[in-house]
C-alpha cells in the first residue's frame, strides 16, 4: 500500500548531496478524532463497573480507554492498535493489591517491618519500570507492525537506582543528568518492527530547560516575598485571612503550570532528537498553549463536579499530538515486524497502581 499524506500533510524539498538531485521531504501530521462524548461514555461505564466490583474491572478499564484513544489517533491515514489482554493486566494488578494489603497490615501489626517492604519496593522499582517498557511498547501497534522495548533489566537498575543515590551527595544537581538518561534509556530502546529508534539528545539541554524553570520559581518567590513584606504587615485581618489561603495555591498552581512547561522543553527536544531510520519527528508545542489547555481543563473538571474529566483528557490529547509532525523522505512502508515474545504485564500495573510517571 503506497502512503497518501492527510490533507494536514504538507511536502517541502532538500537536496541529497549524494545523488545531486532534490529529495521529496513528505510530512505526515498526527491527527486524533475523539470527542468528549464519545470518550464519556466509555469513562463513566469504566468508573461505575471499576467501583461495583472493588476494582477488578479496572483492567477492563484501562484497556477500552487505550483502545479508544488509539483508534482514534491517525498518522498517514492508518490509526493505531492496543493489543494488551486485560486478563494479563488484572494478574498484574491483584499481585501489585497484594503487596499493598501486605504493608498496611504491617503498618498496623508490625510496624518495625513496614521499612523492609519499602527497600524491597524500591530494589524492584527498575525491574517493574523495565517490564513496564516492555509491556506498553509490545502491545502497541500501527499498520499490524507492533513496537518493542530493546533496553535491558541492567541498565535499568542503573538508570533508576544508581543515579538517583547520587542526588543528596550532588545536592540535586545530577537530577537534570538524571532526567536525560531516563529518556536515553526510553528512546534508544524503543524499536518499531526491526527499526530501532536512534536518539541523539544530549544532557545541556536538559540543564537548561531545569535551569529556566528554577530561574521562573526564584523569580516567582522573589514577588510574593516582596508583595508579603510590603501589603501584609498593613493589611486587614480579613486580608491576612485571604493570603493565607492564597500563597499555597498560587505555589501549587506555580507547580502545575511548571510540570508543564518542562514537558513540552524537554518533549519538543527529544522527538527533534529521535529518528526510526529515514523517518524523524517535530514537535511544535507551545509552553503558553499546553499552560492554557491545562488550566482551563482544570476549571472545567471543578465546575463540573469531575463530569468533565473525559472532555479534558480528550481535548489535551488532541492538542499535544496535531502538533507533532513525522518527516520522512522514503514514506512508511518500508518497516517490517520483528519476533513476537511474551511480555508480562506486571510492571504496567505496577507503575499505575502507585502512580508512576514513567512515560513521555
Amino acid at each position: 500500500m503506497t502512503d497518501v499524506p492527510d490533507e494536514n500533510a504538507g511536502i517541502a524539498m532538500e537536496q541529497s548531496g549524494m545523488e545531486g538531485a532534490p529529495r521529496a521531504v513528505t510530512r505526515y501530521a498526527f491527527r486524533f478524532e475523539g470527542t468528549g462524548k464519545e470518550y464519556f461514555r466509555i469513562w463513566i461505564v469504566n468508573t461505575f463497573l471499576t467501583i461495583v466490583t472493588l476494582g477488578i474491572y479496572a483492567a477492563w478499564a484501562k484497556v477500552r480507554t487505550r483502545r479508544y484513544f488509539y483508534s482514534n489517533t491517525l498518522l498517514a491515514g492508518h490509526s493505531f492498535e492496543f493489543l494488551g489482554d486485560p486478563r494479563a493486566i488484572l494478574k498484574g494488578n491483584l499481585i501489585m493489591a497484594a503487596g499493598a494489603v501486605l504493608y498496611y497490615v504491617l503498618k498496623d501489626l508490625l510496624p518495625v517491618y513496614t521499612v523492609f517492604v519499602v527497600m524491597a519496593f524500591y530494589a524492584g522499582l527498575p525491574f517493574l519500570i523495565y517490564k513496564s517498557f516492555r509491556f506498553n511498547a509490545r502491545n502497541t501497534a500501527y499498520r499490524n507492525i507492533r513496537f518493542h522495548f530493546l533496553g535491558s533489566l541492567k541498565e535499568s537498575y542503573k538508570v533508576y537506582l544508581l543515579w538517583p543515590l547520587l542526588i543528596p551527595p550532588t545536592l540535586g544537581l545530577i537530577f537534570p543528568y538524571w532526567s536525560f538518561r531516563k529518556k536515553k534509556y526510553f528512546f534508544c530502546n524503543l524499536s518499531y518492527g526491526t527499526t530501532q529508534d536512534s536518539f541523539t539528545g544530549r544532557p545541556g539541554p536538559f540543564y537548561r530547560a531545569y535551569m529556566s524553570i528554577f530561574a521562573l520559581g526564584v523569580g516567582v518567590m522573589v514577588f510574593l516575598s516582596f508583595f508579603v513584606t510590603t501589603f501584609i504587615p498593613v493589611a486587614e485581618a480579613k486580608i491576612l485571612r485571604f493570603a493565607a489561603i492564597l500563597f499555597p495555591a498560587v505555589w501549587v498552581l506555580l507547580y502545575l503550570f511548571l510540570r508543564q512547561h518542562l514537558y513540552v522543553r524537554l518533549n519538543n527536544y527529544c522527538l527533534a532528537c529521535s529518528a526510526f531510520g529515514a523517518v524523524t519527528f517535530e514537535s511544535t508545542l507551545w509552553s503558553g498553549g499546553l499552560i492554557w489547555v491545562y488550566f482551563t481543563n482544570i476549571l472545567a473538571i471543578i465546575f463540573s463536579a469531575g463530569l468533565l474529566v473525559p472532555w479534558a483528557k480528550v481535548r489535551r490529547t488532541r492538542y499535544i499530538l496535531e502538533n507533532i509532525t513525522v518527516l520522512t523522505t522514503e514514506g512508511l512502508d518500508d518497516f517490517t515486524a520483528a519476533s513476537e515474545g511474551d511480555v508480562g504485564a506486571l510492571g504496567d500495573a505496577a507503575t499505575d497502581f502507585f502512580d508512576i510517571a514513567i512515560g513521555l
